[in-house]
């Protein structure tokens, strides 16, 4: 069932077994699961089904951080949550990710690979992007085949997976099961502004939630969710001071600390001396028809021994506004893009990655490559858009443009390491329902950018090594630094899991620490930041949770029944 907020009277009391803050790809999981296994659960939403710029706006943040995107730009109040925004793409982390690493200092995982990885395939059911196989040697039709003809899997590797989704729309693809299953009530348009603790402070008593248009609500719950976004999540524990003067869950001074969000950057471009059509430059497709994308990784012991971040990098398209490029294609696309109209094709944070800084661009160059390649320019206007946007089922996730010359820059997204002076703060600002708004304090590390540069040189090494290609550098090596904004679109650390309440925010099964009853079901809770975008990890840790919830309300129920036996 979903309800609006401007349904319910003002000072009204709702209840439910689950209480989830936020319907993302997270919160919606979250409910499914467990309202799946019989159990009432409440989700609230600060959105609704439409996009609302008021709503929206309650996510600003103050002040200005030169590396930190805008938040409209990387996160959004609606049902469904940045899947509103998402590419599609879908990664695990890795082994390494979960292992004691000199690199990203004296900090430990509170749950290893062996614990969540069983839950991939789940994760990849609710993502509808095919079997849980990230390795193109395991994938048949495309174990066959390599990046390019002689390329042997070493300390670099080139059969890595990403996979995609239909793109999953999380509001689009589960509204109508939202609504029809049972024990679920979603009300929109309402925004928990505080979690209420007992006097004990070591329970929650109830969440208080306000509309825009001035009501209050109040909510009970066995247990508590807070799923509602990295930064919107640790915000809220900021915000509930009432019994925990520096914020809930701030016990040992790590809330909203090691803020870490991708480091990525394009700074090479690399030449194969390969047979041009041999090059396997675009999406691929595996037996179920699923798009997958090979990518270029570091082996676990080359990690370790070298000391790399965990990165993986690609094959890209040359920057499109850049009429140098003289592909009629890729000029068409960006003055799609980069007209009043390419906002309603893709999210505006992709839309802007691709069309670049503003600055001056010869509209006529580009004009003159679409002149030129009239032919080839029309034809991809007329199978990408039928592919991307008309075609029923799945949509191809992107485009490619090959190279005659077999030359390709790459996009370099590695894991951003935890430092404890990147962080995020509240502030005396406050957003229209009185929550005080987060100032963000997003900092690279010497050894961020190191990772950066040490990682193109053991390319470039390990290509000529194999006589198969090798790097050129598209500026001055000692010189490099990530694309202006850094990040803030995958938000992690803010608050992170350990084992030791001293260590972190949450526990290794998303309590806050001192809790029983209130849990953390977002990508604040990683420890660390992987190669991968966070989307697949965070489904996966939400069903994880669903499974631990369920048997911790199945328990209460039978410690019920024996009471009033």
């Amino acid at each position: 069932m979903q309800i609006d907020s401007s349904k319910i009277p003002s000072g009204s009391l709702l209840e439910a077994d689950a209480a989830i803050v936020g319907a993302g790809p997270a919160g919606i999981v979250l409910a499914l699961e467990l309202a799946g296994t019989g159990h009432r659960v409440l989700l609230i939403e600060s959105g609704g089904t439409a996009f609302s710029p008021q709503v929206q706006r309650l996510a600003d943040t103050s002040g200005d951080d030169p590396l930190h995107v805008s938040m409209a730009l990387a996160t959004r109040r609606q049902i469904g949550g940045a899947s509103n925004l998402w590419g599609g793409r879908c990664v695990p982390f890795d082994p390494v990710d979960f292992e004691v690493r000199e690199i990203v200092g004296d900090i430990r995982w509170p749950v290893g690979y062996s614990d969540i990885s069983p839950y991939f395939q789940r994760a990849c059911d609710w993502c509808v992007c095919g079997e849980a196989v990230f390795e193109a040697n395991d994938v048949p039709g495309l174990s066959e085949r390599s990046l390019v003809p002689g390329f042997r899997n070493g300390r670099v590797r080139a059969s890595s997976l990403e996979r995609w989704s239909l793109p999953t729309n999380f509001a689009s693809e589960y509204r109508s099961a939202l609504k029809r299953t049972q024990g679920i009530t979603l009300v929109t348009n309402l925004t928990c502004t505080e979690v209420v603790c007992d006097q004990s402070g070591a329970r929650v008593e109830s969440l208080h939630a306000k509309s825009l248009d001035g009501k209050t609500v109040t909510i009970h719950a066995a247990r508590y969710v807070l799923a509602c976004g990295g930064l919107e999540t640790t915000r809220l524990l900021f915000a509930s001071k009432r019994r925990h003067s520096d914020g809930l869950g701030n016990h040992s001074g790590h809330l909203g600390r090691w803020y870490m969000t991708h480091v990525e950057s394009r700074i090479a471009q690399v030449h194969f001396t390969t047979p041009m059509e041999a090059t396997i430059y675009d999406h691929e497709r595996d037996p179920a028809g699923v798009y997958v994308r090979r990518r270029l990784t570091f082996s676990r012991d080359f990690q370790i021994s070298q000391g790399l971040p965990n990165v993986a990098m690609w094959l890209v398209n040359p920057k499109i506004n850049d009429p140098v490029h003289r592909s009629g294609i890729l000029s068409f696309v960006y003055l799609m893009l980069a007209s009043p109209a390419g906002r309603l094709f893709v999210a505006e944070g992709i839309r802007r990655a691709h069309i670049g800084p503003s600055g001056p661009v010869s509209v006529r160059r580009h004009m003159s490559n679409i002149a030129r390649d009239l032919g080839p320019a029309t034809w991809f206007a007329l199978t990408f858009a039928y592919q991307r946007f008309l075609k029923r089922g799945r949509k191809v996730p992107g485009f490619f443009v090959p190279s005659a010359a077999n030359v390709y820059p790459l996009m370099y997204h590695g894991e951003h390491l935890p430092h404890w002076e990147s962080y995020v703060e509240p502030t005396k600002d406050c957003d229209a329902l009185g929550v005080p708004r987060l100032r963000t304090h997003l900092q690279l590390g010497d050894n961020d950018i190191q990772g950066v540069l040490h990682a193109h040189e053991q390319l470039d090494e390990y290509l000529r090594q194999n006589d198969i290609g090798y790097l050129e550098y598209l500026q001055d090596a000692s010189r490099v630094t990530p694309g202006y904004p850094f990040g803030g679109y995958h938000q992690a650390g803010t608050t992170r899991m350990s084992t030791l309440p001293e260590d972190g925010v949450v526990d290794g099964d998303l309590a806050v620490h001192g809790f029983d009853d209130l849990f953390v079901a977002s990508s604040s809770t990683f420890v660390t930041s992987s190669q991968a975008n966070s989307t697949f990890m965070i489904v996966a840790f939400a069903i994880r949770l669903a499974d631990y919830l369920h048997r911790q309300l199945t328990a209460d129920r039978s410690e019920s029944r024996l009471a009033v036996q």
